[in-house]
């Protein structure tokens, strides 16, 4: 009898730690979009300080030899700054939505544990096993949709890191720095946006 009453106890037990499992799976699941989001977000940050203060020194060099005023050196530049504008705000877009998906996961997942709301009743361990599916799922789902959202940021990454090198090139020259110079990183510039 005593080994009987034991038996219920440690199923009842085992029941509670996969519902516990899965709940946590939950919880994690949200912190690390947030955490992987700030860390894009604040990546994407530096790059642009990075780039405009660049792009700051090269309107500097050039209007200090000479070879193009500032307010012409900022009309040529503009339309790549504001594509990589455009192409920084898609990628934290992609990111967004990722985040917003993984909530959305998250808070299913939510559901469906309070949705076990009788733990001694006899659906529950078919309700633990569909559970324990779908984490399996979405641990999957949410494997494919962070590899493909971090391409894309590692994709903006590599551009970025691109036109970094070419306009510190640039720099480099000094006060040889021609019109034509300017004129051949931004055909760069514009092959590597689109």
């Amino acid at each position: 009898m005593n080994e009987f009453f034991e038996n219920i106890v440690t199923s009842y037990e085992a029941r509670i730690q996969k519902i516990q499992t899965a709940f946590q799976s939950s919880e994690t699941i949200t912190e690390s979009t947030h955490f992987l989001f700030n860390n894009v977000h604040n990546s994407l940050l530096d790059f642009k300080k990075e780039r405009d203060l660049l792009n700051s020194k090269l309107c500097e060099a050039l209007a200090k030899n000479g070879s193009l005023r500032k307010k012409d050196y900022n009309i040529m530049m503009s339309s790549i700054l504001k594509s990589l504008d455009e192409k920084e705000k898609e990628a934290e877009n992609q990111f967004l939505v990722f985040i917003e998906a993984q909530k959305e996961t998250a808070q299913q997942l939510k559901n469906s544990l309070l949705g076990i709301k009788d733990i001694t009743s006899p659906e529950v361990v078919d309700k633990i096993t569909i559970l324990k599916e779908q984490l399996s799922q979405i641990s999957k789902l949410q494997e494919v949709r962070k590899e493909t959202v971090m391409k894309t940021f590692m994709d903006y990454q590599q551009m970025h890191n691109r036109m970094i090198e070419w306009l510190e090139s640039l720099l480099q020259k000094g006060d040889h720095i021609l019109i034509q110079d300017i004129k051949n990183v931004k055909n760069l510039i514009i092959k590597e946006i689109n």
